[in-house]
């Protein structure tokens, strides 16, 4: 009977330490652990080194919302193929942490039946500026993917100029024509992983598109899968618990006044984000203790 396997993707970029925690922590016989440690952060020697830990040979720089948070799942994703058939493949950070027992998570996705948990909305959005369409329409030099207001507030001002004007949009002859966006963050079955890496390396327009989009990673995955044959078993929920609502920052790092929250709107997830070693470690040693 084939043993039923899990592969973690980890993208981290600081704090070893709690990296190591997170990896100990769901450390189990149907798992292993593919990790993309950003090029810059000379953190890979400080990271436990185990048979069933698997480091991406040449990790890129990420940048945020910039093409390189895609090119680093990718790397993910081709070494997972490289080194195994998995059942599932779940996305997650170096800040996230289980907020239940492995066994829990292992039993939930044998039961899963091939399911495909992505959290999505289809584009346009009418709650986003210009229904979110501008992250794939507007071609965008890399200097303005930033968090810095200056370049946030001159981004915009560009974003809208091309917007309005029809023919300074990019051709999206490459992308299908429904388009999806959602949470990074996602839990899929081996087989769609395999599908999407087929798909991209057929069709090496659709990334190249995305290669000077704008936090293109929301919208490139999501794409693929709800256009691909395993969109009929998308389920619109990822199992992680996640606080953009308290602040001051978003997402919340979560601190041990958080406890309560979390066991409450987090019923029924399986991992938690983000936590910070160098701002709560209690919430942390509390967790695990119970995982």
């Amino acid at each position: 009977m084939k043993r039923f396997k899990m592969a973690y993707v980890v993208l981290c970029h600081k704090n070893p330490q709690q990296i190591n925690l997170l990896l100990e922590s769901l450390k189990d016989e149907h798992v292993e652990f593919f990790l993309h440690v950003d090029a810059e952060s000379g953190i890979e020697h400080e990271i436990r080194h185990r048979p069933d830990i698997h480091f991406v040979r040449e990790p890129v720089m990420v940048q945020w919302g910039h093409y390189s948070q895609i090119e680093s799942v990718l790397k993910c994703f081709r070494l997972i193929r490289e080194t195994d058939a998995y059942d599932y493949v779940h996305l997650i950070s170096g800040q996230d942490l289980p907020l239940v027992p492995n066994r829990t998570i292992a039993e939930f996705f044998k039961a899963a039946e091939g399911k495909e948990f992505v959290k999505h909305v289809k584009l346009p959005n009418s709650t986003e500026m210009w229904g979110c369409l501008y992250r794939v329409s507007v071609y965008y030099p890399r200097f303005l993917i930033s968090k810095d207001r200056r370049i946030t507030r001159l981004r915009d001002r560009y974003t809208n100029v091309v917007m309005r004007v029809p023919f300074l949009r990019r051709k999206l002859d490459a992308l299908p024509d429904e388009l999806y966006k959602g949470s990074n963050w996602m839990s899929i079955t081996g087989a769609c992983m395999e599908y999407m890496l087929d798909y991209i390396g057929g069709n090496p327009d659709y990334d190249r598109l995305f290669r000077h989009s704008f936090c293109g990673d929301e919208v490139y995955f999501h794409t693929l899968i709800l256009n691909s044959p395993y969109r009929e078993n998308v389920v619109n929920e990822i199992k992680r618990y996640t606080d953009w609502d308290t602040g001051p920052d978003y997402p919340r790092t979560l601190r041990l006044e958080d406890y309560s929250r979390i066991r409450e709107k987090g019923q029924g997830c399986f991992w938690g984000r983000k936590f910070d070693l160098d701002v709560d470690r209690e919430i942390i040693d509390h967790l695990l203790l119970e995982a």
